[in-house]
């Protein structure tokens, strides 16, 4: 699973149930105590979550302040809101209870509170603890250990007391239910720390894990109060935010047909005021459609549709999206909920930095002018080339005329000499030719697996024939090119660049020194 499906799965996820049940509560019914003391638990859940996304993804150099000063105490809080909202549910202590709660709270503050006292920050958490070994101090790890397990635990006493003495059945049964799911989260955590501490699990997974367990047991809790109508419905506030959701939602029946779309996806699957199929316009990067991959998808098997997606967007450009399957059973028949996610933005951000990351590579081994390899691209194939033990010959040019085409007809006309040069090469050169300029009016190619010695100066002059049949023009007059070439060849004349260079330069000079225009093999 890749680091956004976890961050959503196991943070985000879970942050919007929390957000959504808080509201659900104190909304429906403010007075109620129950109500009251459930919504800052779901608020309490919602803060731990979003300080373990700030802390992980955004400012991760904050991580110790973030866990001691936010993570820890939101922890407690939830748990001793935990304690409270039993005590308030199942009455079994009666009035007892009111002098319990403050004890509730206070006992682990405190404890925590002479913790930061007498340690450090970084003794209570080091974040630089790696490799499965949980980061927390031993004391810091049995203090969270004992009163989340604790509290727990004596969550699901309190509620077993209420549900043996309570006399209703629609109220025993709504205990009976929320003392399995409390006993099912509280083993699901022992497990989870059993694995980490004997590092079956590393801290990221364990934490993803009690992530899980807390979004299951929320889930249970939502599915209770659906069923038995303990808390006030919250459907009316459902399709609010379901309607108002930035992201694109569409709910499908099992066959693939839409059932209802948010107005954002309509927006999005809206052309020429008509609307779109979005199983049918919806594509995958395979080729596929939405609609085709829900048609693959076997009975009791979740379909393979989690990722990226893309559909052509009205004004003719492409729309991006990552999209998010869940299954949402109902009284009548299994609905698909899709979430979608529009990335358009991100994915053209991205490819524009990678074409300009791909020009700045061209930019460091080409030469601006004519396009051709700079001299580090040169260094660089010759480098190859000599680890490989390979042949080659490189080809030394030094154009005799330039000074004088810039002296005469100015700069200008001696870049466009120089690039009409660089295509006269191209037009001589073969596929495995690495042409290059060096600087000034001095080219140089490297010819892989070259002739014979004796047949090298016959095939450089082949090569090099088209800069004597394509003149320079300049207006209406013809420039002809003139040019001196020194050639040299690896290994026989020499085991470096540097040393094929000289050679090269050398055997150019012999040309120079006779009368220029002409071409020259290094004689060793």
């Amino acid at each position: 699973m890749n680091e956004i499906s976890l961050d959503f799965l196991t943070i985000l996820l879970p942050s919007y149930v929390y957000f959504y049940m808080a509201i659900t509560l104190y909304v429906r019914n403010r007075k109620s105590p129950h109500n009251r003391v459930a919504s800052l638990l779901m608020l309490t859940l919602l803060s731990y979550f979003m300080g373990e996304y700030i802390k992980s993804t955004l400012y991760n150099m904050y991580e110790v302040p973030i866990v001691l000063y936010w993570n820890v105490p939101m922890l407690l809080l939830t748990i001793s809101l935990l304690i409270h909202l039993c005590l308030l549910i199942s009455g079994a202590l009666g009035k007892l209870a009111r002098w319990i709660t403050p004890a509730v709270y206070g006992l682990p503050f405190s404890l925590y509170a002479i913790l930061l006292i007498t340690f450090n920050d970084r003794s209570l958490y080091n974040p630089e603890v790696t490799g499965g070994v949980t980061p927390l101090h031993p004391i810091m790890l049995v203090l969270a250990v004992t009163f989340v397990g604790g509290y727990i635990l004596s969550s699901v006493v309190i509620l077993a007391a209420g549900w043996r003495r309570s006399r209703n059945p629609r109220q025993r049964k709504v205990l009976q239910l929320l003392l399995l799911s409390l006993l099912a989260m509280f083993g699901w955590f022992m497990l989870v720390t059993v694995l980490l501490q004997s590092e079956i699990t590393t801290s990221p997974e364990s934490m993803a894990l009690y992530f899980s367990g807390c979004l299951l047991w929320v889930l249970a809790l939502r599915t209770i109060v659906n069923k038995y109508d303990f808390l006030p419905d919250y459907r009316e506030l459902f399709h609010t935010l379901f309607e108002s959701g930035p992201n694109a939602i569409i709910l499908l029946d099992k066959q693939g047909a839409v059932k209802e779309m948010n107005p954002r996806a309509a927006m999005v699957f809206e052309s020429g005021g008509a609307s779109m199929d979005p199983t049918s316009c919806l594509c995958f990067d395979d080729g596929t459609t939405l609609r085709e991959r829900l048609q693959e998808r076997r009975p009791g098997k979740r379909p393979r549709i989690d990722g990226e997606l893309h559909v052509a967007a009205s004004e003719g450009g492409r729309a991006e999206f990552l999209v998010q399957a869940d299954a949402l059973p109902s009284i009548e028949e299994e609905l698909l909920v899709l979430h979608l996610t529009d990335v358009t933005r991100l994915k053209e951000a991205e490819r524009r930095l990678a074409e300009s990351e791909q020009r700045y590579r061209h930019l460091a081994h080409h030469d601006t002018l004519t396009g051709l390899c700079n001299r580090m691209a040169v260094n660089e194939q010759a480098d190859v080339m000599m680890k490989r033990g390979q042949r080659f010959a490189i080809v030394l040019i030094d154009l005799d005329n330039f000074k004088w085409i810039n002296d005469t007809f100015g700069h200008v006309a001696g870049d466009d000499f120089l690039i009409h040069i660089s295509s006269c090469l191209r037009r001589a050169s073969r596929p495995d030719d690495v042409l290059g300029r060096l600087g000034g009016d001095e080219f140089i190619i490297l010819i892989p697996e070259p002739v014979r010695t004796e047949e090298l100066l016959g095939d450089i002059t082949n090569r090099l024939g088209p800069l004597g049949q394509h003149p320079f023009l300049i207006g209406q007059e013809k420039i002809p090119i003139s040019y001196s070439a020194g050639v040299s060849a690896y290994p026989s004349d020499g085991l470096s660049l540097t040393d094929l260079l000289r050679s090269a330069d050398e055997a150019l000079y012999r040309v120079k020194r006779n009368g220029k225009n002409g071409i020259s093999v290094f004689a060793s």
